[in-house]
């Protein structure tokens, strides 16, 4: 009976000790530490172009130099901060897959140089400007819902201009240079940092689907009767009636051939162009994209674009932080899922899970409270066998 007992308060002992400093369920928790995520380190590693940087978001970083308009209000820092990560944000404006692979953009380091054995996630923005899907959309400003536009093709819009001869050329880079491209810089994010969470988040929807455009169409003009006095519009949207279809199945394509292209080589895509379908810059309340905005110098000898025109704005930035960070707990849960445990690896014990500080102390109490039962029950034991030695005392209790 005495051994009965000792093991079970040995039990009862040990689990309130060890409930006591059991970690917390950091799950439930809004931040999400790198332990939490399975993640060899909390080392995070940002790589893409200025969707990613924040570009025109303002709070400048000036890293990893001051031409990549990169901001600390950009997804990445976001999703730090969310998931209590340490970051290291190299994304750029103007970037492409060359430029995270091989190129020195600024004459900075290709990005992928601050991606090592360390690092334990990874989110990448990359090949809007492999397929030249900006510079086509800034070519494609017009005068008119009716063109033509403006960059001197003399076409009414850029479909015709593009699709000329029967070949789509925006069309032929997306299948092409940005498959190649994504598939490369994948494949070495992987081979730089094998354990690491590879995670890639895809571009803001900027032109509408024919569900999410109004029946009179987007246009909003560039150039006002305020021109003279260097002042143009801020919220436009100068893309003909023909050119927001086509140029809104140019990035469907994009984002349906890098999904494709990252979940082949092993990572996790996340897309956020359906979500935002309702909340491009044709939209004018509730958008997640700038408009375009243009200036010009005193003079009104140059005319330039606006850093923030057809980027996302803060409300922009917030959805693709939340998509990256969910695309970073799903990658998280795969890897678990599909991790075994390691050859000859011990099985839990009652400590995992404890502070090392903590493990001596606590075996300690163990000890010390196991020997007060023992001096307990003994005392006890030879109470009763006193009793029973007595005469005339009441027949003692056995042992059962």
């Amino acid at each position: 009976m005495i051994s009965t007992v000792v093991r079970t308060v040995s039990l009862v002992v040990l689990t309130g000790l060890l409930g006591a400093v059991a970690p917390a369920d950091v799950g439930a928790s809004a931040s999400q530490t790198a332990p939490a995520l399975g993640t060899a380190s909390s080392e995070y590693v940002a790589l893409g172009d200025s969707y990613a940087a924040g570009y025109g978001l303002g709070d400048p970083t000036g890293e990893p130099t001051a031409a990549c308009g990169q901001s600390a209000d950009d997804y990445p820092h976001r999703v730090a901060e969310t998931l209590g990560l340490d970051l290291t944000d190299v994304t750029c404006a103007g970037a492409t897959t060359d430029d995270v692979l091989t190129a020195r953009q600024h004459d900075v380091a290709p990005q992928i140089g601050a991606v090592g054995d360390d690092t334990g996630v990874v989110t990448i923005t990359i090949g809007g400007n492999d397929s030249g899907l900006f510079g086509t959309a800034t070519s494609c400003f017009a005068f008119s819902a009716n063109g033509p536009v403006v960059s001197g093709q003399q076409a009414a819009d850029c479909r015709s201009g593009f699709t000329d001869g029967g070949d789509d050329a925006v069309l032929d880079r997306v299948h092409d240079t940005v498959a190649t491209g994504v598939a490369r810089t994948v494949r070495a994010v992987h081979r730089a940092a094998p354990r690491a969470l590879v995670v890639v988040v895809g571009y803001l929807a900027i032109f509408p689907d024919a569900a999410h455009t109004p029946s009179g169409g987007c246009f909003r003009p560039a150039v006002g009767a305020e021109v003279a006095q260097g002042r143009f519009p801020s919220n436009a949207f100068p893309f003909t009636d023909a050119d927001v279809p086509y140029l809104h199945h140019v990035q469907r394509e994009l984002d349906d051939v890098t999904r494709d292209v990252v979940e082949s080589n092993g990572a996790e895509y996340v897309s956020v162009l359906d979500d935002s379908l309702a909340h491009t810059p044709c939209a004018r309340q509730g958008a997640y994209v700038h408009g375009v905005e243009l200036s010009a110098s005193s003079s009104l000898d140059r005319i330039d674009l606006v850093p923030s025109s057809l980027h996302p704005n803060e409300a922009g930035a917030a959805v693709m932080a939340d998509a990256a960070v969910d695309g970073i707990r799903e990658a998280a849960r795969a890897a678990a899922a599909s991790t075994p445990p390691s050859p000859g690896a011990e099985p839990s014990g009652p400590l995992d899970g404890v502070p090392p500080a903590l493990v001596w102390p606590l075996a300690l109490g163990v000890v010390v409270a196991l020997a007060l039962v023992v001096v307990f029950l003994a005392a006890r034991r030879r109470r009763a066998i006193g009793r029973r030695e007595r005469p005339g005392s009441a027949s003692p209790d056995h042992d059962r």
